[in-house]
């Protein structure tokens, strides 16, 4: 492959060499006509002032006037010398005795024109040097303006796509070629429609990102716009790996929150799961010993060992379900369920709902169903209900409602309780986060039951969301594809649903 690119590479070098010969040929004839044209007008000039009866003294300065403007108006050293020479024959031929001759009879004459030829030698080598330097200097300071303008555009873009595209747009501008970008280098010979085109590394500051291709349609480059085109691959490269960088720091950012919240979780663990474990192993010690003898009293602690352990077992489902969710595998089981039965399910589960609140659901007389992970979606019902509990004072109302609609099953969760804080309404599916409130066991929740039902209802294809009630307290809705017992169970694309009183109701994120 290399092979072939160098021959490639000779090859437009020898056809960009033959176009600046045919270049520099027609600069040539251009520069020849302005020289001459100077010199002919000095000339004229001459004739005018030795008719006038000006000295040929003077007379040869306005010919070294003429010359200094061709070297002004030129390319090159080799122009003024022309426009010289061909001045000291016209000043020979028109102004020396005898006229009209290239005689030279007055050794003064010959001595006016070596001093000529000496001094427009000389200020043709400083006039064609201080034009190369000016020539010089402004295409250094339009490279400069170039490399700022290039500079300042990729400081302003991020993203890996981004950096890319703005680079082939910047070289299709500037040069009029296609380009595209290969980022890994594997497979060079492997990719079509690089034959014979330029390949340009795109080099960054720890390491070589990839290479720039240049389409050139066999017409070759300038050195110039190689230049140009090595610069656009240097800044592209430089912006690429500040992504990298940052895009790791970002990583290093995320892994140190999440060992923090790891660590939170450890320590929450271990505060939140002391207390019901000491109930539970105080009210087993009671029964044990045998300070308990009423049957009712008895009931009362075997109620509460069972509410304590259902937390327990709530919590503990809670993480495990987060566990494999931040594992990223496959963490539904589908099957057909009756959502009627996932309802009473859920509610079974959730202690204080109804002995210590005021409990209303409502479930379609139609039998539903839906194509779920039980498991799941009971937990996500069970972590909502529970949600409530938490934030609602005893003989407060929580209302559980269920409807179908257009291929949907919705559920609502509502509560007469504080509500939510303004601008929360998102905030508080995230992970770990644990709204002020306990519940009737006077227990703390572990802030991961919200980001739960969310990570499951995403998984399902539903859509949840959380606001608060005109008449006060908070409001979960959350829905998911279902169809009635004998129709095949479908998934939506579109989010909507009703309200209690089956009006059309938009509930979006807020």
């Amino acid at each position: 492959m290399e092979k072939k690119y160098r021959t490639g590479r000779m090859g437009q070098m020898e056809k960009i060499n033959g176009w600046i010969k045919k270049i520099m040929y027609r600069e040539r004839f251009i520069y020849l006509g302005r020289t001459a044209a100077i010199v002919l007008v000095a000339g004229l000039i001459g004739l005018y002032l030795n008719r006038a009866g000006v000295m040929k003294e003077n007379i040869l300065m306005v010919l070294l006037i003429g010359v200094i403007l061709t070297g002004a108006f030129t390319a090159g050293y080799e122009y003024g010398v022309i426009g010289a020479v061909a001045s000291v024959l016209i000043f020979n031929y028109f102004f020396t005795v005898p006229v009209h001759t290239f005689a030279i009879m007055n050794p003064d004459d010959v001595a006016l024109m070596i001093f000529f030829l000496i001094i427009s030698f000389i200020s043709s080598a400083m006039t064609a040097r201080f034009r190369r330097q000016v020539e010089i200097a402004e295409e250094n300071e339009r490279t400069a303006r170039r490399m700022s303008e290039l500079s300042e555009r990729f400081i302003n873009v991020t993203g890996t796509e981004q950096i890319t595209a703005l680079g082939l747009s910047y070289i299709k501008e500037n040069t009029g070629y296609d380009a595209a970008v290969r980022l890994d280098e594997r497979g060079r010979d492997d990719q079509p429609g690089t034959e014979g085109a330029l390949l340009f590394p795109i080099g960054g500051i720890t390491c070589n990102s990839g290479e720039i291709v240049i389409f050139t349609r066999d017409r070759g480059i300038s050195a110039e716009q190689e230049i140009f085109i090595r610069a656009v691959a240097g800044q592209m490269g430089i912006a690429l790996d500040r992504e990298r960088i940052y895009e790791k720091q970002e990583k290093t950012k995320l892994q140190v929150e999440r060992e923090h919240l790891k660590s939170s979780m450890l320590r929450s663990i271990s505060h939140d799961f002391r207390t019901p474990l000491t109930g539970i192993i105080g009210d087993c010690d009671l029964i044990i010993q045998r300070h308990v003898t009423e049957p009712e009293e008895q009931d009362e602690l075997v109620r509460d060992i069972r509410e304590q352990s259902m937390w327990l077992t709530r919590t503990m489902e809670n993480i495990l379900s987060m566990t494999k969710i931040e594992s990223g595998t496959g963490f539904i089981s589908r099957r057909e369920e009756v959502v009627e039965d996932l309802v009473y399910e859920a509610e079974s589960h959730v202690s204080g709902l109804r002995e210590h609140r005021k409990f209303k659901d409502s479930v379609p007389e139609e039998v539903l169903i839906a194509d779920v992970d039980a498991r799941l979606i009971v937990q996500v019902l069970v972590n909502l209900l529970d949600n409530a509990v938490k934030h609602t004072k005893e003989n407060g109302v929580i209302r559980l409602n269920v409807s179908y609609q257009d291929g949907r099953v919705y559920f609502v969760v509502e509560d007469n309780g504080p509500g939510i804080e303004p601008g929360q309404e998102e905030t508080i599916f995230g992970e770990f986060v644990s709204l002020a409130g306990r519940g009737p066991d006077q227990k703390h929740g572990m802030g991961l039951g919200l980001a739960i039902c969310r990570e499951v209802v995403k998984a399902h294809g539903g859509e949840i969301c959380a606001e608060n009630r005109p008449e006060g307290g908070a409001r979960f809705v959350f829905w998911l594809s279902a169809q009635p017992a004998g129709q095949p169970v479908g998934m939506e694309e579109e989010y909507g649903g009703t309200d209690w009183d089956g009006r059309e109701a938009d509930h979006t994120d807020r």
